[in-house]
């Protein structure tokens, strides 16, 4: 399926930025309707990286033994243009702002206008800012033409977590529930079917081995 999928992704990524391309900072339909698209095709890509990454699973080298030496703890860096291989989970510290984090998180305005003379502003605009959302289709672009590189990364992750017993992070990029954008009214078809297929494909694995 992979291999009868991709071509249809690469067509859709390279779709949205021509459509991006063409519309103005000011067209604010284009650019929704351009997000609505942009989220069930990276949804596409996290499973087919991740089915990837069971097949490179196999074929990585052991783990070397440190000598019972702890190693360093990676130092985290956040990448802003690069692809976002996991999907956000909405939780409790998400919601909760922290000195130098803002909330991942927000919940809309509970405000009801009874009288309807007072219009209410939002607080969040629909449209996100034009460098965020260019800078993800360019990262989603990058992500397709090389695959094998968020996967042998995934697979590496997997790895390192199975073999060590200390408190293990996420090993799937899949998100509870349903895929980001699969019941969008800009999502085709064929995506809907796709995601659909591959969500149960990856979530009716067999556990991993401890």
């Amino acid at each position: 399926m992979i291999a009868r999928v991709w071509p249809r992704l690469v067509a859709l990524v390279a779709g949205i930025a021509a459509m991006l391309e063409g519309a103005g900072a000011s067209d604010r339909a284009m650019r929704l309707r351009a997000m609505r698209l942009l989220r069930p095709a990276e949804a596409l890509a996290r499973r087919i990286i991740t089915l990837l990454a069971d097949r490179l699973e196999a074929d990585l080298p052991p783990l070397r033994d440190g000598g019972g030496q702890k190693r360093p703890e990676p130092v985290r860096r956040r990448h802003s243009a690069g692809f976002v291989l996991f999907e956000p989970v909405a939780t409790c510290a998400a919601s909760i702002s922290r000195p130098g984090r803002g909330r991942r998180f927000h919940a809309g305005p509970r405000i009801v206008d009874v009288l309807g003379l007072i219009a209410v502003s939002p607080t969040q605009r629909d449209t996100p800012a034009k460098p965020r959302l260019e800078g993800r289709i360019a990262a989603l672009q990058k992500a397709v033409e090389a695959p094998e590189r968020h996967a042998l990364r995934l697979a590496r992750r997997r790895a390192r977590a199975l073999s060590s017993d200390g408190p293990r992070p996420r090993l799937t990029p899949l998100r509870p529930g349903w895929p980001p954008g699969i019941r969008g009214r800009e999502t085709p078809g064929w995506l809907t079917a796709v995601l659909d297929d591959l969500t149960v494909q990856i979530r009716c694995r067999p556990p991993p081995s401890f």
